[in-house]
């Protein structure tokens, strides 16, 4: 066995509390404090095993060093693929950091004179939920999971494949949890705790299987962490500070009835950690050989201890190996090396001899071994290790495969292209300089673009010393004179160029009239439509301002804003359909008693109709499904109009005030004036909403001018609007009130990992009114970067998907409440809620108790229940875990059809 301690291992003399060695073997994870904060960084093992690499000055010795943590680091852990490295600290936070293949090797660390960093490790996620300092970090099996424990008594399962999204929290310790440890097997994970206790989850459910307490009784809590470690085959779970006899130990608890009855003992002070290698070792003991496990224990005392399983005695023990407590121990993945830290700011490394411990097994004895004593190998092993009990699921996930594995065969079958790394594109070392007219030199810029930063892949970068990264772009010289890019005459525009295609400017009565044309598509516009001022006055501009048409098969709207002492004379022209046009000429003739304004309607580019008003038209939208075109006059007053022929359908509609908003769908007409909203049955002639105020809406905004900014009918005629504040809001004719459909700036929103949903919805579609409002709130209100501060985002998702729901089912929008139905149902599955999935599927199935008739509601929103729950418990069918559900409710379903 060899010793080693580097000494050029530090953090300038402060103390390291963790340490763990890369997968590969070829890099080293130190962390601990720095001089004003947490400290990371990453060592070549190269130059650390290798006596002649140590001594050669091309051979970089630190490859990086990373200070993000604002207090000290505790834990450091390399997943298993090698691709993340996990960092927990003081500060509360977990940062979880990848290699970055941008070329920014070479730069000097920030504040120092001498440190470069060879390699550039980038922040990829940055994990906030817990509320105190964490302890201890570790990965699961296939890294799926990343859990963590800290001083708030819990430990987070985070979700890997989903970063930073929280899977669980286990709640159940007392005290500070130091140490968290996974089974190999991926069916438990362990914790240990100030609360002298020692849990085991089960990792299918993430309740509490066992709890040890006894060997724990006399323990006090006088340790920094308590790392304990499972055996590589998971027979065995060693913890850290035990007690026997009034000694301490290192207890061994067994898998199989998870019994205490031996120690791994000789410490003289309390154990802080412990640590399995990941390699099951073949050693020649007497004539036969045997397969062993090799455990290192650290401990207060500044020794550390080597055991083999089997054994009774250890295979070396090494006394005042260092002058401070031992914090952390790491085994490299051929069993042979041993990595060690300690508080007093050194690292050792224990070479061994095969002769010594044996000869790792490969991965195929390993799994030979794993399916001997499971039945089953970690590599095969999935997630979801229940067994399927009903036979109905199996034919369930039968079907689905089926229906995704059908392809029409008159299509061709395209095999997926493999995944080819792409040589990069070389870089342009060429530079162009010329000279202009007045002798300026003048150097073309060349667009160099950044190396793909392909975090998917992790390969070793080449190390190199800063001088690579110079430049090497050679100037080339053009002697042609070029002239400056700077017009004679910077006034003379020509009349095209300056005539826009929508018109803003204020005209005069001496000014010719000029033509508004609005595109048929009205998807080509760019330009957002103007604000509805609901505090200011709105008739007091000088300007006059038009409106894009927001969707073609609601309404076609135009809203100007007028001077309070002249009407301007206007001509406009608004393509509504593909193949009519309505021409409005405002002020088209005066005589004694007012200006008469002139529409004409035309059809093929030929006059169907004309019609002329005694004011001028502000406003108009168009109803297809009754052929009406609607009119608002400057007059207060509201024209219906047939389309055929332009006639007159009932005497004009008058208002207290100017409409700023028109439209219609369906058989229902809108109309907005500036502190009201109204709501008629045009085809029933019926008043649905009379001058609703909306002061209501706007009274906790008093000291800043809040605006409309959408405005939206529904098909059965209710009035949704969206404000410059992000909220989006209804008016229930039933409550005789306005709901609160959406808020963009609202914190549960904010903070839901579920808003994201949006995306599988039109967001344009006027079938689909909550996603198109709450997409335009979203556009004008910016979301707040999430952080799940408390641990209370799931608790925000859930009740996001609720308010979704809710606010579907007040517009009775049935695509999309069955939309937010079936992605609240996918939420409670992922997370095992049976609990609230029963309740739901019970209201699906039969009686609603919330009415005091018992009455059968046998649909939502026309849609009927039994077939929602239907699609409900295919997704519920997904999970083992929610199995039971799906048998309880599926065999009540089927036999209730069969009643029927």
């Amino acid at each position: 066995m060899i010793i080693l301690k580097p000494s050029w291992i530090s953090h300038n003399g402060m103390p390291i509390f963790s340490i763990d060695i890369h997968p590969d073997g070829t890099r080293l994870a130190t962390g601990g404090q720095g001089r004003d904060s947490g400290l990371v960084m990453l060592w070549n093992t190269a130059a650390v095993l290798d006596e002649n690499s140590e001594n050669d000055e091309n051979v970089p010795k630190m490859l990086c060093q990373v200070d993000s943590h604002l207090a000290s680091v505790n834990c450091v852990r390399w997943s298993h693929s090698g691709k993340f490295l996990a960092s927990g600290g003081d500060d509360k936070i977990i940062m979880v950091w990848t290699l970055s293949k941008y070329p920014n090797s070479g730069n000097i660390v920030f504040g120092t004179k001498n440190i470069v960093n060879i390699e550039t490790w980038k922040c990829m996620f940055t994990l906030r939920s817990h509320s105190g300092d964490i302890l201890d970090l570790a990965w699961s099996p296939r890294d799926s999971y990343l859990a963590s424990c800290s001083v708030d008594n819990t430990i987070i399962i985070w979700d890997a494949q989903k970063f930073p999204s929280v899977h669980k929290v286990l709640s159940g310790h007392t005290g500070l949890v130091k140490g968290v440890s996974w089974d190999p097997i991926g069916k438990y994970i362990s914790s240990q705790s100030d609360d002298k206790t020692l849990r085991i989850w089960r990792t299918s459910d993430w309740k509490t299987d066992t709890i040890v307490t006894t060997p724990f009784k006399d323990c006090g809590g006088n340790t920094s962490v308590l790392r304990h470690s499972w055996s590589p085959d998971g027979q065995y779970l060693v913890s850290a500070h035990a007690m026997n006899n009034n000694g301490p130990v290192a207890k061994v608890i067994e898998r199989d009835g998870w019994t205490y009855e031996k120690d791994y003992v000789g410490h003289r002070k309390a154990v802080n950690c412990v640590r399995f290698s990941n390699s099951i070792m073949e050693r020649k003991v007497g004539k036969k050989n045997h397969h062993m496990c090799l455990c290192a224990v650290g401990s207060r005392d500044t020794n550390v201890s080597v055991w083999q399983t089997g054994l009774k005695r250890p295979v070396v023990v090494l006394e005042s190996l260092f002058q401070g407590p031992v914090l952390d121990l790491s085994w490299s993945t051929n069993g042979l090396n041993l990595y060690a830290c300690s508080y007093d700011g050194t690292i050792a490394i224990l070479i061994f001899d095969p002769k010594d411990i044996g000869k790792a097994l490969t991965n195929q004895d390993k799994n030979v071994i794993f399916e001997k004593m499971y039945g089953i190998s970690p590599l095969e092993r999935h997630n979801n290790n229940l067994l399927i009990e009903n036979p109905a699921i199996l034919k369930m996930n039968g079907t689905q495969q089926s229906e995704v594995q059908e392809v029409d065969p008159k299509k061709e079958i395209k095999q997926p292209v493999p995944n080819v790394i792409k040589p990069l594109p070389p870089i342009l070392k060429k530079q162009i300089e010329t000279r202009t007219s007045d002798g300026r030199r003048r150097i073309t810029p060349i667009f160099i673009p950044p190396t793909p930063d392909n975090a998917e892949e992790m390969n070793v970068l080449p190390f190199s010393s800063s001088s690579e990264c110079k430049s090497q772009v050679v100037v080339e010289r053009v002697n042609n004179i070029i002239e400056p890019n700077i017009s004679n005459s910077c006034s003379n525009f020509s009349q095209e160029s300056q005539t826009p295609t929508i018109i803003d400017s204020t005209i005069p009565r001496s000014t010719p009239t000029s033509v508004l044309q609005i595109s048929p598509n009205r998807g080509e516009s760019k330009k957002r439509p103007e604000p509805i001022a609901l505090v200011s006055n709105l008739f007091s501009t000088k300007k006059i301002k038009f409106n894009n048409v927001e969707d073609n098969e609601i309404s076609s709207d135009i809203r100007p804003n007028f001077s309070e002492t002249t009407m301007q004379k206007r001509k406009f022209t608004i393509s509504n359909l593909c193949t009519d046009r309505v021409v409005v000429e405002n002020d088209k003739c005066n005589t004694i008693n007012g200006a008469i304004s002139k529409m004409k309607f035309y059809t093929n580019n030929l006059v169907a109709w004309e019609k002329v008003f005694s004011s001028s038209v502000v406003k108009y939208c168009t109803n297809k499904t009754l052929s009406l075109i609607v009119v608002a006059l400057s007059d207060c007053t509201i024209h219906v109009i047939g389309s055929k022929n332009g006639s007159l359908i009932c005497p004009p509609y008058v208002l207290s005030s100017l409409v700023t908003s028109i439209s219609s769908n369906n058989h229902y007409l809108l109309c907005m004036t500036q502190n009201s909203l109204s709501v008629w049955n045009i085809y029933k002639q019926e008043c649905v909403l009379h001058e609703e105020k909306l002061n209501t809406l706007v009274c906790s905004n008093k000291n800043k001018p809040v605006n409309v900014q959408k405005c939206m009918l529904t098909e059965n005629g209710t009035s949704i609007i969206t404000l410059t504040t992000g909220k989006s809001y209804m008016f229930s004719i039933s409550a005789k009130c306005w709901m609160m459909i959406g808020d963009s700036g609202d914190a549960i929103y904010s903070n839901s990992t579920q808003k994201n949903k949006h995306n599988g919805l039109n967001k344009t579609s006027g079938k689909y009114p909550l996603s198109v409002m709450q997409a335009y709130s979203s556009k004008y209100k910016s979301n707040l970067d999430f952080k799940d501060t408390e641990g209370i985002s799931e608790l925000c998702s859930k009740s996001f998907l609720e308010q979704q729901m809710s606010a579907a089912l007040a517009l009775e929008s049935d695509k999309e409440y069955k939309y937010w139905l079936l992605a609240y149902v996918s939420f409670l599955t992922e997370r095992e809620d049976n609990d609230r999935l029963r309740c739901l599927c019970q209201d699906l199935l039969g009686v609603s108790h919330g009415y005091s008739n018992h009455k059968k509601i046998e649909t939502i929103i026309g849609m009927s229940k039994h077939d929602l729950l239907r699609e409900v418990l295919v997704i519920v069918a997904g999970s083992r875990s929610t199995q039971r559900l799906f048998t309880e409710f599926h065999d009540q379903l089927q036999q209730m059809s069969l009643n029927d």
